[in-house]
C-alpha cells in the first residue's frame, strides 16, 4: 500500500538533487512546513525535525543517499511511513517522484486486517494521496518560479494545516 506522485521537468537531474538534499529544503516548497531543521545533514544517516502548520512535529532519519535521491522514515514515537525520494532524468530534462509507503497500523485503531484495508481505501490513501499532490505542487512551483511556496497555497489539509 503506498501512494505517490510525479512531476517532470526541463531543468537537469542534477539541479532537482541538489534541491532536495539541500538542508532545509522543506521550508522552500512544502506547503504545509512550518520549520524544516536539519539535525544530522547531508549523507547517509543524516536527519532532520519536520514541524507542521498545526503543530505536529515529526523526525525523518534519511538512508540509501544515492545519485537518484534518498529514502527517508519519518514519525515521532513510531515510524509512520517509509518515504521515498526518487529523482530521475539525464542534463536536460528530470522528474521528482515522491512514494510514502505507509505503517498503516499507526494510521488506523483496529488489529483486522480486512478494517484496515477498507480503512486505507476509505479514508488514508485518499487524505496522504492529497497530501503528496501538495507538495509535488509545491515543489513544482518552486522550480518554474523560483518562489518559496506560502502555506496552504493549494489548499489546506485537515491532517496537517
Amino acid at each position: 500500500m503506498y501512494v505517490e506522485a510525479t512531476a517532470s521537468f526541463n531543468r537537469s537531474k542534477n539541479s532537482i538533487l541538489e534541491l532536495v538534499r539541500e538542508p532545509g529544503n522543506l521550508l522552500k516548497y512544502h506547503p504545509f512546513c512550518k520549520r524544516n531543521d536539519a539535525i544530522t545533514w547531508p549523507g547517509n544517516n543524516s536527519e532532520d525535525q519536520l514541524e507542521y502548520l498545526n503543530g505536529l512535529t515529526f523526525n525523518r532519519k534519511l538512508f540509501n543517499w544515492s545519485e537518484n535521491g534518498y529514502d527517508l522514515e519519518i514519525g515521532k514515537n513510531k515510524k509512520m511511513a517509509l518515504v521515498n525520494w526518487i529523482v530521475e532524468g539525464n542534463d536536460n530534462h528530470s522528474s521528482l517522484t515522491i512514494r510514502i509507503n505507509p505503517e498503516i497500523r499507526n494510521y488506523v485503531p483496529v488489529k483486522n486486517k480486512y478494517l484496515q484495508y477498507l480503512l486505507w481505501f476509505l479514508y488514508v490513501k485518499p487524505k496522504l494521496q492529497s497530501y503528496i499532490n501538495h507538495v509535488i505542487k509545491g515543489f513544482d512551483f518552486y522550480i518554474k518560479n523560483n518562489e518559496l511556496v506560502k502555506h496552504n497555497q493549494f489548499g489546506k489539509h485537515s491532517w496537517f494545516s
